[in-house]
């Protein structure tokens, strides 16, 4: 077992993975699978805020679509998992919703493909697994985590060049990147990144690496030196952005009609107070001018 683990060790995130799809199918106990946040790339905090429940409500879809088929018959099953094998545990590297399914249909075995391999070289294949065509697609800012990732590991954070094979451009369409200019953007920063200049919750849970959302952003310890460099344009947009995040969370627990309501509540309270501001302080100008004569 040790000798297999080293073997797979000094593979390439893709022929682990290629050797991982081409393992055979076995039933493994669902009892004996293990979830790590570590392996899930779907992390729902990199959503924006706007756009949570509406992605959570996709992946519950996607589940209750599955759930269906399973009771319809015992005899069907779902796509196998793919699971790593980590010091004698299985840990689910992609399935993560087909095992929920499974789980709600109280099955008591799954179909797998499973391959030992350390823990790290599992961050990488979720990583590179879930980006690949799948009937629910990740949201983009999960996407771009999910390269930036895979771009620190590949380079060594930085400190080589990219693997012969790859580019910028095939690279972006691994992930479902829309352009090669956010990848160039990720390889040129990936050399300036310092761990340690970024909180714990900054970093990817997996890999210990910044998150690339972090990264591209201001960094908080250096936020009011920043925010004092600014223009008031600059500043203007910088507040501008943290209240729709505020708004746009808010929108996304209310109910359309409700919320359409209360958004136009709030204006016509806000331009009544402007223009009675503004009535005031003619009236006070115009007093003011009539008291000379």
């Amino acid at each position: 077992m040790h000798g297999s683990v080293h073997k797979v060790q000094s593979m390439t995130v893709d022929q682990t993975l290629q050797r991982l799809k081409a393992a055979e199918v076995r039933r493994v106990a669902i009892t004996e699978l293990r979830t790590d946040d570590a392996l899930q790339p779907r992390d729902i905090r990199l959503v924006p805020y706007a756009e949570r429940t509406r992605t959570e409500g996709r992946s519950e879809d996607h589940i209750g679509t599955m759930l269906l088929a399973l009771r319809a018959s015992a005899e069907v099953q779902l796509e196998p998992l793919l699971l790593a094998e980590i010091d004698g545990s299985l840990f689910v590297v992609d399935g993560h919703h087909r095992l929920k399914a499974y789980q709600r249909a109280q099955r008591e075995t799954i179909p797998a493909r499973v391959m030992p391999m350390k823990h790290h070289m599992a961050v990488m294949v979720s990583q590179l697994v879930n980006c690949e065509g799948r009937s629910l697609e990740m949201h983009q800012e999960q996407r771009r985590e999910s390269a930036w990732q895979y771009l620190a590991h590949v380079t060594q954070r930085g400190a080589r060049g990219l693997p012969a094979g790859e580019s910028m451009r095939t690279i972006a369409a691994r992930f479902g990147i829309p352009t090669h200019v956010t990848i160039s953007n990720m390889l040129r920063r990936l050399p300036t990144v310092s761990p340690q200049d970024f909180t714990t919750e900054a970093h990817n849970p997996g890999t210990g690496f910044p998150q690339w959302r972090h990264v591209r952003g201001p960094r908080t310890a250096h936020w009011k030196e920043m925010a004092e460099k600014m223009t008031p344009e600059q500043l203007h947009t910088r507040d501008l952005e943290k209240l729709k995040v505020k708004i746009g969370a808010l929108l996304g627990k209310a109910d359309p009609k409700v919320a359409h309501e209360a958004l136009a509540d709030l204006w016509k309270e806000a331009t009544d107070d402007v223009r009675l501001a503004e009535e005031q302080a003619f009236r006070e100008e115009t007093a003011e001018a009539f008291a000379d004569f």
